[in-house]
């Protein structure tokens, strides 16, 4: 009888202290179930992507940088990453002048329907990327646009521009105007002004929004899907190919645009800081 109890009381002080472990540390283990969760397939990606073996499977068929080179004897691929490139450059030169002059506009002036302004330019931002590609389609019918490398741009600029906007408008908003005075008191133009003082103290938040939308013109797949036409831009030709299965070549690129992309947004919040 007294072994029974001792059992019981063993067990109870078991399950005791397991259950204090779990409600000491339950939130760094759901942090890292969370972690594992969405960097797991990225890390399988970039491992794969140096496999010397045709398909992705385990056990490794060994170590190889043959993929990458591959790249380079790719014409389509190669194509479609210099429209990438091109699409990405034009998309972020407008919609940095677009979004930092919209963003002086919003902060600096108050004007009537300030607040009706500030959501529409902010709308596309919530809008699905599906709907606004739909959308987007149609209207480019409907105007007489044929589909191409342009009405991707145009399209981008819709979804983009929003982005830089909001990022300018922070580091407005955390700006001293009283610096401005003190360069007009000093005899400085407005044009002067805006030259020598506003723009260098602004120039972390337009290059960080610049960043940001050359991230999101370049990854972008569902607007360049309804609005490209026969000219192919990166995203479309990695899913054109995915269709057919999985390829190294295909993980490789892959790869290589995840840390352009995690590169440019790193880059970005560190001159937002």
């Amino acid at each position: 009888m007294s072994l029974k109890t001792d059992n019981k009381v063993d067990t109870g002080t078991s399950v005791e202290s397991l259950w204090r472990v779990v409600e000491s540390h339950w939130i760094k283990v759901w942090a890292a179930g969370v972690f594992v969760f969405l960097y797991a397939p990225i890390i399988v990606l970039i491992a794969f992507s140096f496999e010397e073996g045709t398909f992705s499977t385990l056990p490794w068929s060994g170590f190889t940088l043959e993929w990458y080179g591959q790249l380079l004897n790719n014409g389509r691929l190669v194509s479609s990453a210099f429209n990438s490139l091109y699409v990405g450059s034009v998309v972020t030169v407008v919609a940095t002048v677009l979004g930092t002059l919209g963003a002086i506009a919003l902060v600096r002036h108050d004007f009537t329907l300030s607040k009706a302004y500030r959501a529409l330019v902010i709308a596309p931002m919530t809008v699905p990327g599906l709907i606004l590609g739909v959308g987007l389609l149609i209207w480019f019918k409907y105007v007489g646009f044929s589909t191409s490398l342009k009405t991707v741009m145009l399209g981008q600029l819709v979804f983009v521009t929003p982005f830089v906007l909001i990022t300018v408008s922070s580091r407005l908003q955390g700006f001293d105007p009283e610096l401005e005075e003190a360069a007009r008191d000093l005899g400085a133009s407005k044009w002067q002004t805006y030259r020598r003082v506003t723009l260098p103290l602004l120039m972390p938040g337009i290059v960080s929004g610049a960043l940001f939308a050359f991230t999101l013109s370049f990854d972008d797949f569902l607007i360049a899907f309804f609005t490209s036409g026969v000219q192919n831009t990166l995203p479309i030709f990695i899913w054109s190919k995915i269709q057919h299965g999985t390829s190294p070549v295909i993980n490789a690129i892959s790869t290589i645009v995840l840390f352009l992309s995690i590169s440019l947004i790193v880059v970005s919040e560190m001159l937002l800081d």
